[in-house]
């Protein structure tokens, strides 16, 4: 039987983020397997992602999840308090609704002269997030994800490099719609 249905009502709970942009709260570089630093700033670099990120360096990296991205609303309750979020292991934590519905395959994330598009790769809650977090957090953003709502967050690629600082505008370019063309 399945009672996925009862961790709606914690995504419920959660504060609302805009849609057409939002502001990047926390930027986190991921040096060594396990290891998040909290930084103000991030460099991206297009086709390679983060300088300074593991995902670089990773034999086994997936093109199209050069950084990853949460909801900054569900970090924080998912580590219960601030000083545990960054260990998501994200490299974007940002106000903005993550959703598919609002963020389609090919959306672009405008900041500074950065373009990230997303990809369709699905951003799973993996070993290390469910040891830091446990299971009923790794259920929650699981659940949110089989509803479209990207609970555990949104990979993209970088198509354009440059720095992406805390604080800063993230702004969103959806793709054309199907029947605009």
């Amino acid at each position: 039987m399945d009672l996925s249905f009862r961790h709606d009502l914690w995504w419920a709970r959660l504060p609302r983020s805009p849609g057409d942009a939002g502001r990047i709260e926390l930027c986190v570089v991921r040096p060594e397997r396990g290891q998040r630093v909290v930084v103000s700033e991030l460099i991206v670099e297009a086709g390679l992602g983060v300088v300074g990120d593991r995902w670089r360096a990773d034999p086994e990296r997936t093109p199209g999840t050069e950084v990853a991205l949460i909801n900054a609303h569900v970090a924080r309750s998912v580590a219960r308090d601030v000083t545990h979020a960054g260990q998501t292991g994200d490299n974007l934590h940002v106000d903005l609704n993550l959703s598919e519905a609002n963020l389609p395959v090919g959306t672009r994330l405008l900041c500074d002269g950065v373009v990230l598009e997303v990809s369709p790769a699905i951003h799973r809650p993996c070993r290390t997030f469910h040891d830091r977090f446990g299971k009923t957090a790794a259920q929650r953003v699981a659940r949110a994800s089989r509803r479209g709502l990207r609970g555990r967050g949104v990979l993209c690629s970088v198509l354009a490099g440059g720095v992406l600082r805390t604080g800063a505008l993230l702004t969103v370019a959806r793709p054309p719609h199907p029947s605009a063309q």
